[in-house]
This record gives structure tokens, sequence and C-alpha cells, in this order.
């Protein structure tokens, strides 16, 4: 049975793809790097092609390990679009590393995990060379419900309405921006709990300070949904939905 190594991760962004690819390396006992892409460009002719050999001769290394490669978009861009010398450099690179090739230094298997918010945008040599592409959409009700346990439950805060009102509410937006509303909620209940908190860090009493919580209400978080838009359009979820056939 012949195993998929190269892996491409799609969808919007805030869905947790980083996550995916750090369970995956945790569930396989692998040496994870996690790379982002301008770590990997640089301005220097040539010096982007030597960083990459450079992170895939240790990957091989110190394999198994699982290299997880973020906005792939920006390394493998289309050809199509006219790129110079040097952006040809980086993708012939990163073309013969992801192809596998084995050294005697290799040990074990080096999976690729690749991520992108805009698969469209890659260059089809590059996403011929992802054997499996898995679509990570924006969570759907039971998903938001989890994450906002996560956020609130999870971590100690009660509720003066009930969580499925608040699941309803967030319908459309990403895993990242549930997180970020659970922390903007909390910092305005604690702020509201503790009005005299300020001036007591001024005169530097803040570490005696016993810090006063209360039940979440409504009020704490309906302000924040007036402000917070999904980071996605239907038009661009429903091209995420049908790609590659679009």
């Amino acid at each position: 049975l012949e195993v998929v190594r190269n892996v491409l991760l799609y969808g919007p962004p805030g869905t947790g793809k980083s996550l995916l690819a750090g369970a995956v390396s945790h569930g396989l006992q692998a040496t994870f790097f996690n790379v982002p892409t301008s770590a990997l460009l640089s301005k220097w002719f040539g010096e982007s092609a030597r960083l990459i050999s450079t992170l895939f001769r240790t990957a091989r290394q110190r394999a198994p390990s699982v290299v997880f490669l973020d906005e792939l978009e920006c390394l493998f861009r289309s050809r199509d679009a006219s790129p110079s010398g040097g952006e040809h450099q980086v993708l012939s690179t990163l073309l013969v590393e992801i192809d596998g090739v084995r050294t005697s230094e290799q040990v074990g298997p080096v999976f690729v995990i690749g991520a992108t918010n805009a698969p469209w945008l890659m260059d089809k040599a590059a996403l011929s060379r992802f054997g499996r592409r898995v679509y990570v959409p924006l969570p759907d009700a039971a998903a938001r419900k989890s994450i906002l346990e996560i956020h609130l439950l999870r971590k100690g805060h009660q509720l003066e309405f009930p969580l499925d009102r608040l699941v309803d509410a967030t319908e459309g937006l990403s895993g990242r921006q549930l997180a970020y509303l659970a922390a903007a909620a909390v910092e305005q209940m604690v702020a509201e709990a503790n009005p005299d908190l300020p001036e007591a860090a001024a005169q530097g009493l803040a570490a005696q300070y016993q810090i006063k919580t209360r039940p979440l209400r409504w009020t704490d978080v309906e302000p924040l949904l007036a402000k917070i838009q999904p980071d996605t359009s239907p038009a661009e979820l429903r091209r995420f939905e049908t790609w590659p056939s679009s």
C-alpha cells in the first residue's frame, strides 16, 4: 500500500490548518517543521533556494518528520503570472525537494503538508505534487460549539445565556475569530468587574489585587458580534467549495 506523503490543506483563513498539521505530526511522533513562507523568501538571488534545500536536508536527517509550509500560494505562484528568474529557481527547488529525493542521510519518511487560502493561484505542476487535497471549511454549528466550549467553559467561565445562542450568532465566523470573540468578551467582563484595577496597577499594587469575575452576560458579547464580520464572503466560500472544477 503506497502512502501519500504530500497533502495540501486548503480553505478559508483561520480554520486551523496549522493546528491540523501539528496534530498529524504529533500523531506520527515525527519532528515538526513549522515553516512560515517569509522564512524561505529572500531578496538575494539564490538565497531562497539554499534555505529550502537546507530545510529539507535537515528534515531528512531528522526523519520521520513533517514539513508544514503555510501560504503556499506565495511560494508556488502560477508560472502564468510571469515570475522572475529568482522565482523560477525557488519553484524548481521546491518541486525537487517535495518529490522526495532519497539520500543516504534519510532514515525515515518526510511528509510535506502544505496550506493555502488561495489554491487557484498555485502553479499546476506544484499542485500535482500533492497526492491528496483536503478542504478545511469554516466551522459548522457543532464545531463552533466545541470551539467556544474550549475557550469559555473549559477555562472556567460561566454564561448567563445559553451557549447555543452564541453558536447561532456566530455563523460564518472562522475558528480564529471565535477565539478572539471569546477572549475579548472575557476581557470586557474582567474590566467591568474590576473598575479599580487600573488605579491599583498605577500604584504598584497589581500583584496584591484579587481579580474579581462574574458570569458572562449577553451584553458582553453583543457589541463584539456587531463589529465582527466574516473574513470569507459567500462568493469566496463557493469558490473554495467548487475548486478545482471552477
